[in-house]
């Protein structure tokens, strides 16, 4: 328990470390003091409902589904191709579990930041996850099937091999980065947007 020297609330000095309560105006020296401000944890735990952040996750599933279809048509003939195809769906469907975050996890307008911290963190550990187990899965079976070539062919088959990369000069697609950067960026921009948008349907229906 941690050891108060002065009242809090009358300012008398304390000397015994073992007094439970102020010997001049009863204060109870172990209460927690709600003037202490919170962290931004300690917020992030008083302000989210995991029940809310697990059905955003459905919601976002739904619009998953929903946006992959609008999409889809676009792809088909032929508006966008398969990245911009890709970052539509997701944050068409980011922005709609935001909404659903704003309009049942916010009380007030302090709910907002909080509730999107939860969400857009929860979607990056989520995808950060699943590349994570996709990467090391596929090196995984690359390793392996380089180790049963390199048993099968000898040291000339690998070092033909080695040469053959070394000639090579892979291109960079500047578009294809530029999506990637975009993808990042608004992914964190739906969900904030979609959050605010529910809490101010909340508000305002």
């Amino acid at each position: 328990m941690r050891i108060i020297k002065h009242c809090p609330n009358c300012g008398c000095e304390i000397n015994d470390d073992d007094v439970e309560f102020c010997t001049e105006c009863g204060y109870n020296l172990f209460e927690k003091n709600e003037d202490v401000p919170k962290g931004f944890f300690d917020n992030l735990a008083d302000k989210t409902n995991f029940s809310v952040l697990i059905f955003s996750f459905i919601v976002f599933g739904v619009f998953l589904f929903v946006g992959s279809i609008i999409w889809a048509s676009f792809m088909a003939s032929g508006s966008i191709d398969l990245i911009t195809y890709l970052l539509l769906t997701v944050v068409f469907s980011v922005f709609f579990g935001g909404i659903f975050i704003g309009y049942f996890g916010c009380r007030d307008e302090t709910y907002v930041l909080p509730n999107f911290s939860m969400y857009l963190g929860s979607i990056f550990a989520v995808v950060l996850c699943g590349i994570g187990f996709i990467f090391t899965f596929l090196m995984g079976i690359i390793s392996a099937i380089s180790s049963a070539f390199s048993a099968l062919g000898g040291n000339s088959a690998y070092g033909s091999t080695q040469s053959t990369a070394s000639s090579f000069t892979p291109s960079v697609d500047l578009s294809f980065v530029f999506k990637i950067i975009l993808f990042v960026l608004l992914i964190p921009v739906a969900a904030y947007f979609g959050v605010y948008l529910g809490y101010y349907l909340k508000q305002n229906i």
